[in-house]
C-alpha cells in the first residue's frame, strides 16, 4: 500500500511542479488530500511525503 501511495505522490508532485503550478515547498499534505478527493488517508499522505524527502526527491 505505502509503495502505491509513494508512486502516485511523486507522479503527482512531478506534475505540480511541472504544470509550473507549485514548487517542492508549498506541496502540503493537505494540499494533496484535498487535491486527492480524501481518497488517501492524510497520515499516509504525510508520511509519504516525508519519505520522498528523505529519499531526496522533493529537494529544489
Amino acid at each position: 500500500m505505502m509503495e502505491d501511495v509513494l508512486y502516485r505522490l511523486r507522479e503527482f508532485v512531478e506534475n505540480e511542479v511541472r504544470s509550473g503550478s507549485m514548487d517542492f515547498g508549498c506541496i502540503t499534505p493537505l494540499y494533496v488530500y484535498r487535491m486527492w478527493g480524501g481518497a488517501i488517508p492524510m497520515e499516509d499522505i504525510e508520511n509519504g511525503l516525508i519519505e520522498l524527502r528523505n529519499q531526496g526527491f522533493m529537494v529544489g
